[in-house]
């Protein structure tokens, strides 16, 4: 579970931010809370803003973080982070961008954290919660500067396989460090970030693959086609390694062998029963693609979602209401906050501009965030609704409307050209 992300000189965030999935005092809804020790932990957070306020640059930072931490191990000396300062003060774009993260894996609370620019890690670490206090597993200063507790000291001879602009938690992981492995493993398997591109990349359909032949997978995604009343009876899945593939390539430019001898071609088709007359119904195949966007889209969150609840993954979607209609996004929102359902503390993380969801008796209020920018230094900020303790009885989408909370522009009336 990610329990908190702050983050900080990146893109439009100059300073830090802090996003929580500690749940507060307040008694709401406590029934889709998930336990942690003495702790509860939010299962959905929603996050709100005007266009350009930055949501998706919050998107944006884990995903270069959950990004580097996957390909760290594949970075060549010379090859860039990834890290992109905020560019509108001339001290700040020449200074770091600083990560931390606060999760659990297999158990276990860890704390996680790295300072870096587009060339470097300058500072990173790793804490494991062993008891109610943190234990040390390593510090990094000053680019190559180690620090190990007793328990750890075996870390060390991994320190001389690292280079300036990997994460030593990575190549200390690669070469089969125990001690690192699970943090990495949140990294690389309890996480991810989803938007528009990556369901029209087909990211789905490697789901798909992965549990085709699985009945769970089926009677999990024609359940909720038939809650959105979407005329799908049945689909059909079908996935084949390609032989011998070729591909164009820039002149120079060689293809990794290995790569290309698992590239796969997948072929989905929908299943619809149709009202011939006189009481016969007859069934006619279509391909997917045929479908309607908003069909396409909760089809391919399905595979996404249900791993998420069977696993207990953290998935954050950029613009989750995009082509799907209110009633669908809430049914999956209470997917996780339901707890008979979602029995292994997934959580789901989102933004939105769909206010018919900013509703208390869907949310509680410290899972509502609000994103703005600062027009005048294009710095954004993120803050919860529970900072403003509207009362339960409050009409929210009023009161975010009406700018009761900030992050809604205010567009002046008529153009001039």
């Amino acid at each position: 579970m990610l329990l908190q992300f702050n983050v900080s000189n990146f893109m439009s965030i100059k300073d830090e931010v802090v996003l929580t999935a500690f749940a507060n005092a307040a008694k709401d809804h406590e029934d889709s809370l998930i336990p942690l020790g003495s702790d509860r932990i939010l299962p959905t957070i929603a996050l709100y803003g005007a266009n350009a306020a930055g949501k998706s640059n919050l998107f944006k930072a884990l995903t270069r973080a959950i990004l580097l931490v996957r390909n760290s191990n594949h970075l060549q000396v010379n090859m860039p982070t990834g890290i992109e300062p905020f560019l509108f003060d001339e001290t700040a774009k020449k200074d770091k961008t600083k990560m931390d993260f606060l999760f659990t894996q297999n158990g276990k609370k860890y704390e996680y954290g790295f300072l870096a620019d587009s060339q470097y890690i300058y500072e990173e670490y790793l804490y494991v919660y062993n008891s109610s206090r943190p234990t040390m597993i390593f510090e990094r200063t000053d680019i190559n500067q180690y620090r190990f507790t007793s328990a750890y000291k075996h870390l060390s001879e991994y320190q001389h396989k690292n280079t300036s602009n990997k994460l030593f938690m990575c190549t200390a992981t690669a070469w089969n460090c125990e001690a690192t492995k699970d943090a990495f493993l949140w990294f690389a398997e309890s996480i991810d970030t989803y938007n528009q591109r990556s369901i029209e990349n087909n990211q789905y359909l490697e789901y798909l693959d992965r549990n085709n032949g699985n009945p769970e997978m089926k009677n999990f995604l024609l359940s909720m086609l038939k809650h959105a009343e979407i005329n799908i009876q049945d689909y059909k899945f079908e996935s084949k390694t390609i032989e011998n593939p070729t591909l164009p390539t820039t002149p120079g430019v060689m293809i990794d062998p290995t790569l290309l001898g698992s590239l796969k071609q997948f072929k989905l088709d929908a299943i619809h029963q149709i009202n011939q007359g006189n009481g016969k119904t007859r069934s006619y195949s279509l391909p997917f693609n045929r479908e309607s966007a908003g069909t396409q889209l909760l089809f391919a969150y399905g595979p996404i979602i249900m791993e998420a609840l069977n696993k207990g993954r953290t998935i954050v979607i950029d613009e989750l209401d995009n082509s799907l209609h209110p009633n669908l996004s809430r049914y999956l929102i209470d997917l996780f906050n339901d707890r008979t359902i979602n029995r292994t503390g997934a959580q789901l993380i989102f933004n939105s501009h769909d206010i018919s969801l900013l509703d208390l008796e869907l949310f509680r209020r410290d899972q509502i965030y609000f994103v703005e920018k600062n027009n005048s230094t294009g710095v954004t900020d993120l803050y919860s609704l529970a900072d403003f303790s509207p009362r339960k009885s409050e009409n929210i989408q009023k009161g975010y409307l009406q700018g009761r909370y900030g992050a809604i522009p205010f567009p002046e009336k008529g153009i001039e050209w």
